[in-house]
């Protein structure tokens, strides 16, 4: 009995060391000939009211072309979900402050500042990656979110 348990026990721990860790968790992808976007989560946080709740998007930007890109009007600024019933949210400029009031409130969250400021520049350079906080939402507190998109680019994905 005691060998079994040690067994058992042995099993348990070695487990949590070798099975795979889902840190980079994919809920949506887009992609063209110039960029691959990941959205990895949304984090969520409550507003002030009642009637809303705010979303950080955790995203990689990946520019995979062998140019550089004006990022942030071209992709970063146009970043869009929509819900359930169509209704669409764009971060923007209010998105930018969502997730400065997030980072403030959670201070443990840290940002990449360097990334965050790429993702927005009109120089991103070829074959770069960078993964930051990028944008924020608000939206009713019953809102199911089911797609991610550049909606200037007309691309979507649904979110899973």
């Amino acid at each position: 009995m005691k060998t079994y348990f040690l067994t058992l026990l042995l099993f348990v721990f070695i487990s949590a060391f070798t099975l795979p860790q889902n840190k980079n968790g994919l809920i949506s992808e887009l992609k063209n000939n110039e960029v691959i976007i990941k959205l990895h989560k949304f984090i969520e946080f409550n507003s002030q009211n009642n009637k809303n709740k705010f979303l950080v998007a955790d995203i990689t930007i990946d520019n995979i072309s062998g140019k550089s890109i004006a990022m942030g009007s071209d992709y970063t600024m146009g970043i869009t979900i929509k819900d359930a019933t169509g209704k669409e949210y764009r971060s923007g400029l209010k998105g930018a402050g969502i997730v400065a009031s997030y980072l403030a409130k959670h201070g443990n969250d840290e940002q990449d500042q360097k990334a965050y400021n790429l993702c927005f520049s009109d120089n991103f350079p070829p074959k770069t990656k960078v993964r930051s906080l990028l944008c924020g939402f608000e939206v009713p507190k019953d809102a199911k979110i089911v797609s991610f998109g550049i909606k200037k680019k007309n691309l979507w994905d649904s979110v899973k």
